[in-house]
């Protein structure tokens, strides 16, 4: 094997638990060494959650004093540990356990105002781009980015955010309807968009095996306006496109 397979072999064995459980005696690594591997690899993957946490829950982070919790601590809970016999760091389906810990923990609170579960629900989808490093199968027809999330709220979130950091009051001013997209691209740039009633139809007409005329008429619209934004979608990852 060369260098690159090895370390690549490596990787993946400090990555993925379930490579760790089927490999006991044929690990990429020295004999004898696997519970020091595997002490590492629950390192990396703490290490890994606690910053994307941190980084995705920064604003309910802001009412520690009230709530007594934060997103990040969540990984030194007893829950987590379990979490980390099966965890595979970057992928899809362990971002959304760890958001659903800690969705759960910071939902155990006597909430700060009615927004809450919206600021939560924001956060959670946020986290999910941020945690997520796998791109996922690339069809014949336009399919979904895999951490793509698409979200209706009660609350005007991003007219809300400024008015966290500036540490103002929420008003009912803010209680409206919107309808976000978050996404990642393959390059790991995250988007929040407000979209509106046509481009979410488009992408919840997107199944990977419709085409484009099959989308138009599923959505209800016509095909350069699908196709318009099918572009814009793929622009921003929540579509891939051959």
């Amino acid at each position: 094997m060369s260098d690159r397979a090895v370390q690549d072999d490596v990787i993946r064995y400090l990555a993925d638990a379930r490579v760790r459980a089927r490999q006991p005696h044929d690990a990429p690594i020295p004999a004898g060494e696997a519970v020091k591997a595997t002490q590492f690899a629950h390192f990396l993957a703490r290490r890994y959650y606690r910053d994307r946490l941190a980084r995705s829950f920064r604003y309910s982070r802001r009412f520690r004093r009230q709530t007594g919790r934060i997103a990040e601590e969540v990984v030194d809970a007893e829950e987590f540990d379990r979490f980390l016999s099966q965890c595979v760091m970057g992928s899809i389906e362990s971002a959304q356990q760890v958001a659903e810990i800690a969705r759960t923990h910071l939902s155990a609170v006597p909430e700060p105002g009615p927004w809450w579960q919206d600021l939560l629900v924001y956060e959670t989808a946020y986290f999910l781009q941020a945690a997520t490093a796998e791109r996922g199968t690339v069809t014949d027809q336009p399919s979904r980015g895999v951490s793509v999330v698409c979200r209706r709220f009660a609350w005007a979130l991003p007219a809300m955010l400024p008015r966290l950091r500036a540490a103002e009051a929420i008003d009912n001013d803010l209680r409206r309807e919107v309808t976000l997209l978050f996404s990642r691209t393959d390059t790991g740039r995250i988007y929040v968009v407000e979209i509106e009633a046509m481009m979410e139809k488009v992408f919840r007409a997107v199944d990977g095996r419709s085409s484009l005329e099959q989308l138009a008429t599923r959505a209800g619209t016509n095909l350069p306006s699908t196709k318009e934004a099918l572009d814009a979608l793929a622009e921003i990852g929540a579509v891939k496109i051959l």
